[in-house]
Formats: C-alpha cells, sequence, structure tokens
C-alpha cells in the first residue's frame, strides 16, 4: 500500500457504513449493526484506508486522498447545519416550557391562598353557596389573559366572606364549590392552548369545623409540557 494511504482515515470514521458502500469494504458495513456501529466506525478509520486499497476502490492515490478530504467537508457541513437547525428548536422549546410553567403556577399559588381564607368564612357560619366562575366565560381566558375586577369576586359569596380579589392578570378562572354546609373545593381551569377545551384544571379541597378549616391535598389535571 502507497505511503500516502497510511493513517486514520476521518473520512470512513465519520460516514462508517456508508463509506464503506461506496468503497466496497464490504465488512464496514457492520457499521449499520446496532450495537456494533460506533466500533466499527472507530475500525473503519484504523483500516479504511488499507481495506478500500486492496479492493481496488483507490485508482489514483492523489484523487482518493482529495475525495476524503471532501467527504470530511461535507460531514462537518452537515453537522453544522443540523447544530444551527437544533439549537434554536431546542431554545423555542425551553422556553415555551418555562411559560407553560409560570402560567401553571397560578393556580398553584392561587388555589391554597383561597382554601386558607375560607377559614374566615367558617368562623361567620355556614360555608357559602357555590360561586359562579370568574370569569364567567371560558373564552377569556383562552390563550390569552384576563383582567379581572373586585367587584366581580365581591359579587360571589364564595370570595366576599374573605374579601379575596386577584391583583393582576390571570390565565386561570376560578370558583368555589360547595359540598355540604362545612365542606366544600376551590376549583381552577384554563385553556392554556387556546383551542377551546380546558386542558388545564385543578381542585382544593376544603374541610371546616368552627374557626378551623382542614385542606386536602391538591388534585391537578395539569396538562404535560
Amino acid at each position: 500500500m502507497p505511503r500516502e494511504l497510511e493513517g486514520f482515515s476521518w473520512a470512513a470514521f465519520l460516514w462508517g457504513g456508508v463509506w464503506a458502500l461506496v468503497h466496497r469494504v464490504w465488512i464496514g458495513l457492520l457499521a449499520f449493526v446496532p450495537g456494533v456501529g460506533f466500533i466499527m466506525n472507530i475500525v473503519l478509520g484504523l483500516r479504511g484506508r488499507e481495506w478500500a486499497w486492496r479492493a481496488g476502490a483507490v485508482p489514483d492515490v492523489e484523487r482518493f486522498n482529495k475525495s476524503q478530504r471532501n467527504w470530511v467537508i461535507v460531514w462537518l457541513a452537515l453537522f453544522a447545519f443540523s447544530s444551527f437547525s437544533i439549537v434554536p428548536a431546542l431554545a423555542i422549546y425551553g422556553i415555551r416550557q418555562y411559560v407553560a410553567s409560570a402560567k401553571h403556577a397560578e393556580a398553584l399559588n392561587t388555589l391554597p391562598v383561597m382554601a386558607k381564607g375560607m377559614t374566615v368564612c367558617a368562623a361567620q357560619g355556614d360555608l357559602p353557596e357555590t360561586s359562579n366562575w370568574v370569569p364567567a366565560s371560558l373564552s377569556s381566558v383562552s390563550g390569552k389573559k384576563y383582567l379581572s375586577t373586585p367587584s366581580e369576586w365581591q359579587s360571589e359569596a364564595g370570595f366576599a366572606c374573605f374579601k379575596f380579589s386577584f391583583a393582576g392578570p390571570q390565565y386561570y378562572r376560578y370558583r368555589w364549590h360547595q359540598a355540604t354546609n362545612a365542606s366544600g373545593q376551590f376549583e381552577a381551569e384554563a385553556d392554556l392552548d387556546g383551542d377551546g377545551i380546558a386542558e388545564s384544571a385543578m381542585q382544593l379541597g376544603v374541610h371546616c369545623t368552627n374557626d378551623s378549616c382542614v385542606v386536602e391535598p391538591l388534585l391537578s389535571g395539569a396538562p404535560t409540557f
């Protein structure tokens, strides 16, 4: 074998079975076999030039070495292109994950506040009757934020009894659902993707006696982000 063909073949290592097929190095097709493919790529890098010479796939040494450089350049170009395509996609996915988690956290933080406030209502007697949703329509929070007014909350006994109101824009709508005179649950639901269907829903139950309340574990039907 000519001395110019000695050395490690980066083209054979990077392209593996494809390189072997083009250069008639049939043993190199093992690179396509799961589990042994990477090992075969290394072997091709070490022995590929010799095997290609023996297979008669190197009619001219100079042209062969030039073509091997081109194989490497093409591989690097494809790798760079895929990297530039994947990185922005991953960044967008990460941002969406963060935004969705932040929206989800709204209800996770708000429902315990409401449950704690119900202690004030229990001290006044029986728990209030079921309230209307705030906002009334799911479309008001369908893929967007809703800015409620204090009067919307104070017109519902389930929130007025402990003077609750939402300070800023909200992604979820909320209501109090009475089960018995001493128990019930606060509910939250949202249409975060704006398709008209509430894909995220949570419930936080409350049981009260006199002036104390016990809060149940949160039930969540939150979406998978």
